[in-house]
């Protein structure tokens, strides 16, 4: 039996819970629809980007209904960036989500009836947690822009002046790399070869 949607077509979907992966999972008339940056309890207009036989993969474009567990998100990069994914679902409610799909996956997988499993441990910080971060550099008409690829595409990177997971410390070694490639005046491509080289005499723009 053929899918009940086509490709670009505009749905409105109520989001019940999310999937492995984070999209959330809607269903209309019992066929199930992905939706990234749907989160559980929205309402949504979304538009199908996918088709398969027994589900499709769509967009939401617009909330009509949010779900009571939708916040605001802090970073001012959210969502165009593609480092966060949950910026705009209360912590409680992510946390929650994991422990559900870790559940499910010893039960439906895994066949263990009744998993044994702990409650989960929260993070003790939401945010500014890792020290480590890899970032792109870009070409802009401004010079060199470091930052992250924007969500969904490998072929743009955005250029990033705060990152909530970083500490303050960390923001501001990138910035300052930044700074460096602007006043170097050095290609983006040269940038990326001194970022990846161990060290100076190791990369071919140093010769």
């Amino acid at each position: 039996m053929a899918a009940p949607v086509a490709r670009d077509q505009e749905l409105e979907l109520s989001i019940d819970t999310l999937a492995y992966g984070g999209n959330g999972v809607a269903r209309l008339n019992g066929f199930v629809v992905f939706v990234r940056r749907g989160l559980p309890g929205d309402r949504v207009r979304a538009r199908v980007t996918k088709v398969k036989r027994n589900h499709a993969e769509a967009l939401a474009v617009e909330v009509l209904e949010p779900s009571a567990q939708r916040v605001e998100a802090p970073c001012r990069h959210y969502p165009a960036c593609g480092g966060c994914r949950f910026q705009d679902l209360d912590y409680g409610a992510q946390v929650a989500a994991k422990e559900a799909q870790v559940a499910d996956a010893l039960r439906r997988l895994g066949g263990v009836a009744e998993p044994p499993l702990e409650p989960i441990v929260p993070a003790e910080e939401v945010f500014h947690y890792r020290n480590k971060l890899e970032y792109s550099f870009t070409q802009t008409p401004d010079g060199p822009a470091l930052g992250f690829h924007k969500a969904g595409r490998w072929d743009e990177v955005l250029d990033i002046s705060k990152c909530w997971l970083t500490t303050d410390l960390g923001n501001a070694v990138r910035d300052a790399v930044r700074d460096w490639a602007r006043a170097s005046t050095l290609a983006t491509c040269a940038i990326s070869c001194c970022a990846r080289a161990a060290t100076p005499a190791s990369c071919w723009c140093s010769s």
